[in-house]
């Protein structure tokens, strides 16, 4: 059997399983086709013409498509172009297999895997700005070279899956990839000079060639949103990016372009997951923007994002570790930021878990980690793949022995000023009495009290929170935290849902999950489901059906409206309304 053009030979694991058997398996005469027709004419439109030689050519192309659980959907490529692939869909995992064409036929079907890759932490802005639509199941999404075509079918096609879609990004590979490629040195060249780093003056500090995000061609249009920083780094996580070994040099980058629209457009993400990626043939490459300098938050280790940085190699390294050529290019950039925020490669760290479906550790728990960490090692995934994370040993005794050499000069701290004096803010009327009552949960007051208009009332912030008031509701206090992002979701108390009518209170029967109370609604939030706003007839419906005790479970996203239809999903399932049929509740079996 031929194996799949995004496939490493040694793929194992988490990737691909090995060929399947049976009749589910067999592609049959009778099998019913879906063939996207549209797919290659809006990637030749996008490129004017599909010429992938010229340079303008290298903007991926999104293309998606619905697919049915009892149908092979056909998916027609240019066999010039690198495309990444991947699926979403609601409710049942429908097992799904792909396989791809090229000058000498398909190839075997193959596994296409469900993703327990990384995102955003739960808790953090990032994962709160993610469109509920991207916040349905996915398969892992791979590289495909060399092909025509890709096919996608359901080895479970009696599934009950909602909304499955096949997504591709397709991109050129261009003239300017195979400059980089030309003049990308890795690490052979310890040079502090050159066009790779005067944009960055702090790569220098790496005294080696690394491929600027504007040198492989980020399209800096499609960032969704400022990633979050800290003020440090405590160490790095070590990942692989699924796919194939096989690419040159020229096409490293047109996967890279690939995976920062598929991060962006289909996952929501505000940008690139990883801070740092390498290639087979140790060229580095910048990965989320700002991390060249910055202890920039990524979204490649769901619950561990905050304080770490994630350098993934391209390719699949299940059976067979990185080349040396990436292995000491990985070694050099955690000495590097090692030197930067001072950790210790062979070390330990301490992180508080953030939470999240793929995390081994629930939110809260803290957790002792090797300062040089495997993505496996805090989420239930592969990753990096077992040869490779049989390396890491290696990885951070040669980071440590790199590390006076790559650590920059140290630097005279500027002499702080003396803080300023606090500014002190009255307290009045029906906030101030509940101030009184409750200084340790609000902290002190940071600011005056405003008047509000359009419903009437009043808010003051405090160090922990705003106190808002109001005739109906009287005066109630909002934390800082995910409930607030979704208050400012549903525009505040101008939105559906008005002023507080509740302190944050936490569900009888759900000791984990907290909720809200507003005037016209509710926000619940829990380390599952995130905060979501829900009101009106849906939550009545709610109400009676047992809140968090009910067979729906925890809104898993706020009210959508499409085609006249209003939905909202749950934990266990979604409700629907229209005019004409009122409210129904569909639960998931």
């Amino acid at each position: 059997m031929k194996p799949l053009p995004f496939l490493a030979s040694a793929l194992t694991g988490i990737l691909l399983t090995a060929t399947l058997t049976g009749p589910a398996l067999a592609a049959t005469p009778e099998t019913p086709t879906n063939t996207s027709g549209a797919s290659a004419t809006t990637e030749d439109s996008a490129r004017g013409g599909g010429a992938a030689n010229d340079d303008t050519a290298g903007t991926p192309a999104e293309t998606t498509v619905d697919a049915q659980t009892d149908e092979v959907t056909t998916l027609p490529l240019d066999s010039s172009d690198v495309t990444i692939v991947g699926a979403t869909w609601e409710g049942d995992d429908p097992d799904l297999e792909i396989r791809t064409r090229d000058g000498n036929g398909w190839s075997a079907w193959e596994t296409l895997p469900t993703d327990d890759e990384g995102g955003p932490d739960l808790s953090s802005a990032e994962a709160a700005q993610i469109p509920a639509a991207s916040h349905q199941s996915q398969s892992v999404a791979l590289p495909v070279l060399d092909s025509d075509a890709v096919e996608v079918r359901a080895a479970d096609p009696q599934a009950d899956t909602d909304d499955l879609q096949i997504t591709q990004v397709s991109t050129a590979v261009t003239k300017a990839d195979a400059q980089v490629a030309k003049s990308a040195g890795g690490v052979g060249a310890h040079s502090a000079t050159g066009p790779a780093l005067n944009a960055q003056i702090s790569a220098k500090d790496l005294r080696a060639k690394i491929v600027t995000r504007k040198q492989w061609g980020a399209d800096e249009k499609l960032v969704r949103c400022a990633t979050d920083k800290t003020s440090s780094a405590k160490g790095v996580f070590i990942h692989h990016t699924a796919g194939s070994n096989s690419y040159s040099k020229a096409q490293a980058p047109a996967i890279i372009r690939g995976y920062l629209t598929y991060h962006t457009q289909n996952r929501g993400w505000c940008d690139l997951g990883y801070n740092f990626l390498v290639d087979k043939y140790g060229t580095m490459y910048e990965g989320r923007a700002g991390s060249l300098d910055k202890a920039v938050t990524g979204a490649h280790a769901s619950g561990f994002n905050s304080w770490t940085i994630g350098i993934s190699v391209l390719g699949s390294y299940s059976s067979a570790a990185p080349s040396t050529a990436a292995q000491t290019s990985v070694k050099r950039l955690v000495a590097w930021k090692a030197g930067q925020y001072g950790f210790n490669p062979t070390g330990k760290m301490t992180l508080t878990s953030g939470g999240g479906g793929t995390s081994k550790y629930p939110l809260g728990r803290k957790v002792s980690l090797n300062v040089v960490a495997g993505h496996r090692d805090t989420s239930y995934t592969e990753c990096p793949g077992l040869a490779f994370y049989n390396k890491l040993g290696s990885i951070r005794t040669g980071a440590k022995a790199l590390v006076p050499e790559l650590t920059p000069p140290p630097t005279k701290s500027p002499v702080p000023k003396p803080a300023p004096k606090p500014k002190s803010y009255p307290t009045k009327g029906a906030i101030g009495s509940y101030y009184q009552k409750n200084a340790g949960k609000t902290g002190q007051p940071v600011g005056s009290e405003k008047k509000l208009k359009n419903p009437n009332g009043a808010y003051q912030s405090f160090a922990k929170g705003t106190v808002y008031w109001s005739k109906s509701t009287g005066a109630h206090f909002l934390t800082k935290g995910q409930i607030r992002v979704a208050y400012k979701r549903a525009k505040y108390e101008k939105g559906v849902l008005g002023f507080p009518s509740s302190d944050k209170q936490t569900f009888k029967y759900r000791k984990s999950a907290r909720y809200q109370r507003f005037h016209s609604g509710m926000i619940t939030w829990s380390p599952q489901t995130g905060s979501d706003v829900i009101y009106g007839g849906f939550l009545t419906k709610w109400k009676k059906l047992g809140y968090e005790r009910s067979k729906l479970g925890l809104p898993t996203a706020d009210r959508t409206v499409k085609n006249g239809v209003k939905r909202q999903n749950f934990e266990r399932g979604y409700m629907t309304y229209t005019k004409k049929t009122g409210i129904k509740v569909h639960i998931r079996k």
